[in-house]
């Protein structure tokens, strides 16, 4: 695939090294740079996914179970995980998703685990304090 936003650099393969004296990193970003400006490259982007998938799917169970976001959120956060720990490349995982570049999933999912934290202030599963206008849904006006 040709990428569009980030950019691929060749980088000399060496073995996995150690990130921190603690942890091997699994899947190392073969990128040099994003191509996208502000945007910096994460050097062990399975780690953070699989951490910020983790910590959405612990945080979800603060939503009711019948509430239709947190069922769909929980399955595809679920099913990108599995994407996650079965990958054996950035790329592939990137191809799995049909992602540009995994900084970019990163992202989405930071943003979706903050607004997982908002929603209960919200309660948007609760019913409506009155009665909609018949025509709000009708499209156009």
């Amino acid at each position: 695939r040709e990428p569009l936003f980030c950019e691929k650099a060749v980088v000399s393969t060496q073995s996995t090294g150690n990130l921190s004296m603690s942890r091997a990193i699994k899947l190392a970003n073969p990128r040099m740079i994003t191509g996208i400006v502000g945007r910096e490259i994460v050097k062990d982007p399975y780690y953070s996914l699989q951490k910020l998938y983790n910590t959405t799917l612990t945080e979800l169970k603060t939503l009711p179970e019948s509430y239709p976001y947190r069922k769909e959120t929980e399955r595809l956060t679920k099913e990108r995980l599995s994407l996650l720990e079965n990958a054996k490349s950035v790329v592939e995982f990137e191809d799995a998703l049909n992602a540009r570049c995994v900084e970019n999933v990163i992202q989405e999912a930071k943003s979706e685990l903050l607004l997982i934290r908002k929603l209960p202030a919200w309660a948007p599963w609760e019913p409506l304090v009155g009665e909609a206008p018949t025509e709000q849904w009708k499209w156009p006006q």
